[in-house]
């Protein structure tokens, strides 16, 4: 199965407020593991009129957290592009691991880790024993 058909399963458009609040647009999942939340972002390109997810990322993974009453301190927040079959190679598919500094007041400081399809398996269907 193609991760992208594995993504598409139950996903919804979540709408969100971008740089200086415009409205933005992006392919959400949510893995419910009790002691960790993953939460998989899609970029929507052309379905979006606003915003890449990529430059809101704490924004966005707290404004999901709000939304969906989900404990920002047991997230785990994956970005992913999905393939755009173009000749660029930055339209490619792409998963990351988003990691962030964590305080009383949210998320910040976003890092991205790139994964593989393997590596984001593991990580959606959660190991309890993984360093995730």
């Amino acid at each position: 199965m193609s991760m992208e058909a594995r993504l598409s399963t139950n996903q919804e458009v979540f709408e969100f407020k971008g740089l200086w609040e415009l409205p933005s647009t992006c392919g959400l999942r949510i893995f419910d593991h009790g002691e960790k939340q993953v939460v998989v972002v899609t970029e929507l390109y052309k379905e979006n009129p606003g915003t890449s997810i990529a430059q809101v990322s704490a924004s966005l993974a707290m404004q999901i957290c709000h939304v969906y009453g989900l404990n920002y301190r047991k997230l785990i927040y994956i970005e992913h592009n999905p393939d755009m079959h173009s000749k660029l190679s930055f339209y490619d598919e792409e998963l990351y691991h988003v990691h962030f500094d964590i305080d009383d007041f949210g998320l910040k400081n976003p890092v991205w880790e790139r994964i593989g399809a393997e590596q984001f398996l593991k990580i959606v269907e959660y190991d309890a024993n993984s360093r995730y």
